[in-house]
């Protein structure tokens, strides 16, 4: 009968396929997700207060006056900022929420596939025992047979040795009778003949 790998060390070797399943699925969800993140995540930097060039009013002069930002205009950017903040932030909730649902989708997969394995190796088992247990059976049977001939045929030999037996006394016992009755005819005891 053929051995099949998969019946070596089962708990052993399913580990090590769960392992592996697990490390090629995380392996292409990463590759895809950061190809996937690369494009669509724009790169978000924090405003500076960079210097406006401004032509003075009371100068009206060619040349430019650098005017640093004022606080009103500060005070507009912080506002985008915290609204940028909040984007920020429901989007960091969203990738998480995605990444968890994937984590869970992945495992239940796996899960799935466990089960399916465990399932697939129970009715194996299960099948090879009932062939053994149809083997034995058989087996029993012939076996059986075997001893119902095997009695049959002592019962067939015994019979006729008894057959044998019983013609053989019946022979002895006439030839004695026949004798005896030829003695009491000639009044005569038996001869016995010692030849030498």
């Amino acid at each position: 009968m053929k051995r099949n790998i998969y019946d070596l060390g089962d708990g052993e070797f399913a580990a090590a396929i769960a392992a592996t399943a697990f490390a090629i699925r995380s392996l292409e969800e990463n590759a895809g997700s950061q190809n996937q993140t690369k494009a669509k995540r724009p790169v978000i930097r924090p405003p500076e207060a960079a210097p406006m060039r401004r032509t003075s009013t009371m100068n009206r002069k060619t040349s430019a006056e650098i005017v640093s930002i004022t606080p009103v205009a500060n005070d507009k950017m912080q506002k985008g900022i915290s609204r940028g903040s909040r984007n920020a932030e429901n989007k960091a909730d969203a990738w998480e929420k995605a990444q968890i649902a994937k984590i869970r989708k992945r495992h239940d997969e796996l899960l799935s596939a466990l089960l399916a394995w465990e399932n697939e190796k129970k009715m194996m088992a299960k099948e090879q025992m009932e062939r053994r247990k149809n083997q034995v059976e058989l087996a029993l049977k012939r076996n059986l047979q075997h001893y119902k001939n095997k009695l049959a045929r002592i019962d067939h030999i015994a019979k006729g040795a008894r057959t044998q037996a019983e013609e053989k006394r019946r022979y002895e016992e006439t030839t004695v009778k026949e004798k005896s009755n030829k003695i009491r005819s000639t009044r005569t005891g038996p001869v016995t003949c010692y030849c030498f």
